[in-house]
């Protein structure tokens, strides 16, 4: 049941930040950040929803570490011919099952999601500066905390993108998470750049806050979907946990056994 925390996490998060924007005096959704919603009144509020949503991610992190670690085997090392020594076949390769690489790609995308839930903790306790209008009438600042929140942003977007696409590996739909690890890339960055163009003054009021919406809002979506997939089937769709038969280890194993007798009757 674990994974279900990131169903948690979405849900709160999409409802938490589009009802506090919307009757947040002063406010703009479509311009002003998420992380904004802790300035002004009934800030703490939203740093408590950053902490809440924070922890989600770091237990549903925990229940998709273990569901999309099933192993998945592939095959190599596969020998068809034998050699006689001694006038006993022996078969020169067979098959070896490895766990292959999407079971690391579960493994690597859980560990992403929680290093996101502890990006969400430490942006509650790290505010952003004032700016781009809001707090309404205050004027904009440039401090040593808010360039350590605006960092730490960074690294959370980054994780969120590469975690999205793990996250599409793991589930063998590896397309669809490279679309919605796209779609967070191209949204993120353009709302990167518009956010600095609105505080130097040259496109003020552009929707930089809309597009970090979107960026956050798919990625956790995203995630929230694979870890009710995971609750209600107990794994990723097509996971296996037994290797399939290899139809060369059975070929070799038989020409072996053919050539027992033979050199027996020698």
């Amino acid at each position: 049941m674990l994974p279900l925390a990131c169903v948690v996490a979405a849900f709160q998060m999409v409802v938490f930040t589009t009802v506090a924007g919307l009757i947040r005096p002063g406010y703009d959704p479509s311009r002003n950040w998420i992380s904004q919603l802790s300035l002004g009144p009934g800030g703490w509020l939203a740093d408590v929803n950053l902490v809440l949503c924070g922890l989600w991610l770091l237990i549903g992190a925990a229940g998709l570490g273990h569901g999309l670690s099933h192993p998945r085997p592939s095959w190599t090392g596969v020998g068809r011919t034998a050699v006689s020594q001694g006038g006993l076949a022996l078969p020169v390769g067979r098959a070896v099952g490895l766990w292959g690489g999407l079971d690391r790609a579960g493994r690597w995308a859980a560990g992403l999601i929680g290093w996101c839930g502890a990006c969400l903790i430490v942006l509650a306790g790290v505010r952003t500066d004032a700016g781009i209008g809001y707090p309404p009438g205050v004027p904009a600042t440039h401090t040593t905390v808010g360039l350590v929140h605006q960092l730490v942003a960074v690294t959370l977007g980054v994780a969120g993108v590469a975690a999205a696409a793990l996250l599409g590996r793991a589930t063998r739909r590896p397309y669809a998470g490279m679309v919605v690890a796209l779609v967070m890339a191209v949204t993120f960055v353009a709302a990167s750049v518009l956010v600095v163009l609105d505080d130097a003054g040259v496109w003020p009021g552009n929707p930089s806050g809309l597009l970090e919406r979107v960026a956050l809002f798919v990625g956790l979506g995203w995630i929230g979907l694979v870890g009710l997939e995971v609750t209600v089937r107990g794994g990723p769709s097509g996971s296996s946990a037994s290797a399939p038969a290899d139809p060369n280890e059975d070929e070799t194993a038989g020409a072996a056994t053919e050539t027992a007798p033979a050199a027996g009757a020698r």
